[in-house]
């Protein structure tokens, strides 16, 4: 498996189905300033929180813990009664960490990833798209991890401190991609991404960078086939991920056991004025 950058054509009738939306400040809140129409159902796929020691926690069992409802627009300061930094907003508040903000996680991805493919005709011609702004896309920027006493690091252990830093900074694509075209949505310029072709096993598993002791193995912010048969879309920083596409798909996802589904439509908010069912933080600043 491997990512070829594609530039960004293959995106194109996204920018084209969305223009619309794009420029509606009442869609930027919706299912609708993400995913075009003309699909015939779309899901909400919920990535999971952390509870103290770090184990995946559905919203469901946060819900029923708190005596709030889990359904398609549901937020989680509504759920949990914690806001997006992980701090109680009242004192009977759900114990644990937010969803992070950075996508699904590999396992949630590699589950959805199965069922998409199943819901193509094209599941080895793929485009996943990434944000341009992820800092190891550019690597330069990255945070030294040299450690404050290197000097008295023997030999080895110096030199693999050395080389893990190096890794770090060197960007993750070479110029043809850092200098290439990307996909834009709006005029706002932060909407922008580098798209690549690929396979379901690349969804399931994209690689976009490799070192000696790691991995960047990043979910793409929007995924789509080569016969549109449907697109996903995880908004920078968001709680959950979209997809449209056929009922048919919307129900196998519901139906999967390893991902938190609920169906929504493209009216659906996904902000916190959508959650008109569970209680509304006090602080106005939430």
């Amino acid at each position: 498996m491997a990512l070829n950058f594609a530039g960004p054509e293959p995106g194109r009738w996204i920018v084209d189905a969305l223009a619309g939306d794009l420029t509606d400040p009442g869609a930027a809140q919706t299912v609708a300033g993400q995913i075009p129409g003309g699909f015939e159902a779309y899901a909400r796929i919920f990535h999971p929180a952390r509870d103290d020691d770090g184990r995946a926690v559905r919203w469901a069992a946060i819900a029923a813990g708190q005596g709030t409802e889990l359904h398609g627009e549901a937020q989680f300061a509504g759920v949990s009664g914690l806001d997006d930094t992980g701090h109680p907003w009242r004192e009977d508040a759900w114990e644990g960490e937010p969803p992070s903000g950075d996508g699904l996680p590999q396992p949630d991805l590699a589950a959805l990833a199965a069922v998409l493919a199943r819901h193509t005709g094209t599941p080895d011609r793929l485009y996943l798209a990434l944000w341009n702004g992820y800092a190891f896309i550019h690597g330069g920027d990255a945070v030294s991890v040299l450690s404050a006493d290197a000097g008295g690091l023997d030999e080895e252990t110096a030199e693999r401190e050395e080389r893990l830093e190096r890794e770090l900074k060197r960007p993750a694509f070479g110029p043809d991609v850092l200098g290439g075209p990307m996909l834009e949505l709006g005029d706002e310029g932060y909407r922008a991404y580098f798209v690549f072709s690929g396979t379901s096993g690349d969804l399931a598993h994209p690689l976009w960078k490799r070192g000696s002791s790691f991995e960047e193995r990043q979910a793409p912010n929007m995924a789509w086939p080569a016969d549109h048969a449907w697109m996903l879309s995880t908004e920078l920083y968001e709680d959950s991920t979209i997809v449209g596409g056929s009922a048919e798909l919307v129900r196998a996802l519901a139906g999967d056991p390893d991902l938190e589904v609920r169906a929504v439509t493209r009216d659906s908010r996904l902000d916190l004025a959508g959650d008109t069912v569970n209680p509304r933080p006090e602080s106005p600043g939430l």
